[in-house]
């Protein structure tokens, strides 16, 4: 599901910089999985985990804070979308919400991530927001390519949380 950069509601709190209503676009993504909230997030809190169910993350590495398991403060680097962005967890309330603000060259966007039980599983909304002058260069071709591949990230996400990620 996506959605376009004026729409009014969203799951995730955006800084005041990020909003949709200033932004490039918004990419919305959800779905709802039988893994439980906390084996959603325990994947999410291991991005040197991403590559292995999310193909559109690679070489990703440490730069500052706790790691493997990501705490807020936590800094990191990787590539996506073939671009090497830089990222930061800025919102971190465990098992239900987590966001990062990421920079990139010419790009700077904030991904959010909400988390809600239901029915023995746990229904997962990703939001992100892109802005700057690169972004409003390929804004035509990345938007509806980030939806699709935000789409596999949830259903690799969806895949590996039935169970919990190895230990660190």
């Amino acid at each position: 599901m996506s959605v376009g950069a004026a729409q009014a509601e969203t799951a995730v709190r955006f800084p005041e910089e990020h909003r949709p209503e200033v932004s490039s676009f918004l990419a919305r993504n959800e779905i709802t999985t039988e893994a439980p909230p906390e084996n959603v997030w325990a994947w999410l809190m291991r991005p040197d985990l991403w590559p292995s169910y999310y193909s559109n993350s690679r070489l990703v590495r440490q730069i500052d804070g706790p790691w493997p398991e990501i705490e807020l403060g936590s800094r990191w680097r990787w590539l996506t979308f073939g671009a090497l962005i830089t990222t930061e967890l800025v919102e971190c309330e465990p098992h239900s919400r987590l966001a990062w603000s990421a920079k990139g060259i010419g790009a700077r966007g904030h991904h959010g991530w909400v988390l809600e039980p239901r029915d023995g599983g746990t229904h997962i909304v990703t939001e992100e927001t892109q802005r700057g002058w690169g972004i409003a260069l390929v804004k035509p071709a990345l938007r509806p390519l980030m939806v699709r591949f935000h789409q596999r990230w949830l259903e690799g996400l969806a895949r590996v949380a039935v169970d919990p990620p190895p230990s660190p």
